[in-house]
């Protein structure tokens, strides 16, 4: 064997048992960093990052201002006025922001505790719509068309038509969810919400601190129930609990702390960061046709003695729900779960030494990273691999701080992180890091990176 050999081995070793001590190989603080001043002056949990289909730029919204980033120049970033920021006396704070409707950059709207004004973001910052709902920017939300779904926590899922309101939903409530994320079908058939309820002893106790992380479907062309049973309200909601397992002798992880997705050829891929009892973070991954599967073939649980209606699966969408039976309707206002749970297609990624808060997912050379958020305001780069492979550790704030929101730009490979004062984009191809030589590029096992002939190099730059 080579001398080249065995010191290769030597570290292909260390960095083995750097990996089970879930260690970042490499720590980086401010190489290939920009930063972007916003001067927050409310909660940091109000920052919000999004990027516009239209022309890919990058938005940051806080609780009472939007900026847009350029992605050359650091400093402060312009802020962009709107039509709630011409008038003084305006008590309206941001309550949502996502990418616009037409040919809009973006639709953003504002909220009071009364009512809500949502406008498109353009040369007229015309009004396009408002409800009398108040929303929060905290909550997710999703725009299909012309309809806005939008959650709240220990509420439920609401539906708002712009241009009918005859045609809005909202929820038979419950009082113990908590929404992290809600996503469409490759089709825009259907909408998908993760979240967490917390578990009722039997005493009806909600405070053991035990959840049950879920996923439940609703039609996206679901018009309500009939005059006596949920009228305006969900006729399509069915739930289904996810697993994802434990180390032996210990409880699975059940507290839902965000959620990311990406596609693949023929299916998608749904990433749910879970922490546990012990506050140990994980990651379960599942795929979008076995959630379809389960859906559309399990068999209920009994509730109340009410039993799964024949004739018409709950769930399935129909072309108007205002004629379901009253018994199809009676069923599906208790709420229904199937019986099979969905379970991730391999054991869970598990971090036993760090806590994370978000979670962004990307794809280069069919291999899949992860960037998790620590509660220190750093980043780790993962390897998605059984054990567990931190590639390194991003320390792009000169502070300990609460990261509130995570952006990736898959198409730059530039990742966004935010605290109450700063947006900052990472270079993710920061090949030069890993050193200057053959061996040292080879072992950091960084997918975006590879060996040119004389340097370590983004493999995007290869011919």
């Amino acid at each position: 064997m080579s001398l080249k050999c065995v010191y290769v081995l030597f570290i292909w070793i260390i960095c083995v048992h750097s990996t089970r001590r879930h260690d970042a190989r490499v720590i980086d603080t401010d190489r290939g960093v920009f930063r972007y001043s916003i001067g927050n002056r409310g909660d940091s949990d109000f920052i919000k990052l999004v990027k516009s289909s239209t022309n890919g730029s990058v938005w940051v919204a806080d609780q009472e201002n939007l900026y847009p980033i350029n992605t050359t120049t650091q400093g402060k970033p312009p802020q962009m006025n709107d039509q709630c920021e011409e008038n003084s006396k305006c008590k309206y704070t941001i309550s949502l922001v996502r990418d616009g409707l037409d040919e809009n950059l973006l639709l953003a709207c504002r909220s009071n505790e009364e009512e809500t004004k949502c406008y498109n973001l353009n040369s007229s910052y015309s009004v396009s719509f408002q409800f009398d709902y108040s929303i929060d920017i905290h909550e997710p939300s999703l725009l299909i068309g012309d309809m806005l779904y939008f959650t709240k926590s220990n509420s439920g899922l609401y539906r708002i038509n712009r241009k009918d309101w005859r045609d809005n939903i909202w929820p038979h409530p419950t009082a113990t969810e908590t929404y992290v994320k809600l996503m469409a079908s490759q089709d825009n058939t259907k909408v998908f919400s993760f979240f967490t309820e917390r578990h009722r002893s039997v005493g009806g106790d909600c405070e053991s601190g035990l959840w049950i992380p879920r996923v439940s479907q609703i039609c996206t062309n679901d018009k309500g129930g009939s005059k006596d049973v949920l009228q305006s309200s969900w006729t399509s909601k069915i739930n289904a609990r996810l697993y994802c397992g434990g180390v032996e002798g210990e409880q699975p992880f059940s507290n839902i702390v965000d959620v990311d997705t990406i596609k693949t050829h023929n299916d998608v891929k749904i990433y749910v960061l879970f922490r546990n009892f012990w506050n140990m973070s994980a990651v379960c991954v599942y795929n979008m046709s076995e959630i379809n599967s389960v859906f559309n073939s399990s068999e209920f649980m009994e509730m109340k003695n009410i039993k799964a209606p024949e004739g018409h699966r709950p769930g399935q969408c129909v072309d108007d729900s205002t004629r379901l039976r009253a018994g199809v309707l009676r069923f599906m206002k208790e709420g229904p779960e199937v019986k099979d749970r969905i379970m991730p297609e391999t054991r869970p990624l598990i971090f036993h030494h760090h806590h994370y808060t978000h979670i962004k997912v990307d794809t280069i050379k069919k291999t899949t990273v992860l960037y998790l958020a620590l509660e220190s305001g750093g980043v780790h780069k993962v390897l998605e691999d059984q054990p567990v492979f931190i590639i390194a550790e991003f320390r792009p704030f000169p502070y300990r701080t609460h990261i509130s929101s995570m952006l990736l730009d898959t198409s730059e490979k530039r990742l966004y992180v935010s605290s109450a004062k700063e947006v900052i984009h990472i270079d993710l191809q920061m090949c030069h890091v890993y050193g200057d030589d053959y061996e040292k590029c080879l072992i950091s096992r960084d997918p975006y990176c590879g060996w040119n002939g004389s340097q370590c190099a983004p493999v995007s730059q290869f011919t």
